[in-house]
């Protein structure tokens, strides 16, 4: 049975998304179509995460017989994969599991992102799915209150952005030859650049080129849907879309989508240069040592 040789294991809120569908495109490039988060070597189970979030702990895949079901559709794909950010937040748990399973051999894919946009984006998207009630600062402020409670993970705004520990860990383990480290700036910037780097550390055709026309989670801002189930309709592939399109003029069928979209939807004020200023000295040091573990110079995350 086929397992995954390569994972991407965060940064949550960096691009792992858009890196999933870009690398399931390639022929070479085996992804698994059912999920993206798998949680599965982070031994994450429901009981973990009680409290606000738990939706997320209830989709945790336990067992291996069950995680295998993701790669029965393996073929000859070369390079086979799994992205799931909690593996890099998480390295305590989640690095003796693909040892344990996978061995020394799997290859590892980390994205990282200015830390204070990476947790100003994770608070938005709990905004956006009404799980999160209070202001960015208090949310910071209750963080400790929240893990004690068993919050999901993904509401430990600040501490998700502390990577240095977290990539030092996989490097320590794997080595530099096995690890690829790209910056979400970079795939914003050159995302074919970036997709060409990635193929060639997973040794698949570099002459491939994917369709970089969506992007997953790019923007420093979220548009909101005022109406989910309205902004689910509008947004996804559907029957009822389809017929409603056969029987309109498509000029007419376009303007009655974007019409309703723009009425469901309204975007979230971007994070403040205030309140960025005072969150940057939490990261101060942290992103210091990164910088010198990486080899990339990354001061404009202090500005």
């Amino acid at each position: 049975m086929a397992l995954p040789n390569f994972l991407i294991v965060g940064a949550a809120k960096a691009g792992t998304t858009s890196l999933h569908y870009y690398l399931k495109q390639h022929p070479d490039i085996y992804m698994p179509s059912q999920t993206k988060e798998t949680f599965f070597f982070s031994g994450f189970t429901p009981e973990m995460f009680p409290g606000q979030g738990n939706q997320y702990a209830q989709l945790a895949i336990t067992s291996l017989e069950k995680y295998q079901e993701l790669y029965e559709e393996v073929g000859n794909e070369k390079a086979i994969g799994e992205a799931c950010v909690a593996y890099l937040y998480y390295h305590d748990l989640t690095i003796p599991r693909i040892l344990e399973i996978l061995g020394r051999d799997v290859k590892i894919i980390i994205s990282l992102r200015n830390p204070v946009d990476r947790a100003y984006s994770n608070y938005l998207h709990h905004i956006r799915e009404k799980w999160e009630p209070l202001s960015f600062l208090d949310a910071i402020k209750a963080e400790n209150w929240r893990k004690e409670q068993g919050w999901w993970w993904g509401f430990q705004y600040i501490p998700v952005g502390y990577y240095y520990n977290q990539v030092k860990a996989y490097l320590d383990v794997f080595g530099r030859e096995q690890t690829l480290i790209i910056l979400y700036d970079d795939l914003s910037k050159d995302g074919l650049e970036v997709m060409n780097k990635i193929f060639h550390f997973l040794e698949v055709d570099t002459s491939f080129v994917p369709d970089l026309s969506i992007r997953h989670n790019i923007s420093s801002t979220l548009t909101l849907s005022r109406n989910q189930s309205l902004g689910k309709f509008l947004n996804e592939p559907n029957p009822v879309k389809r017929k409603i399109k056969t029987m309109l003029p498509y000029k007419i069928y376009q303007q009655l989508i974007k019409s309703l979209t723009e009425i469901n939807t309204y975007n979230a004020h971007p994070l403040s240069s205030k309140i960025r200023n005072q969150i940057i000295p939490f990261y101060r040091e942290d992103i210091q040592k990164l910088q010198d573990l990486i080899g990339r110079d990354l001061s404009l995350w202090l500005q």
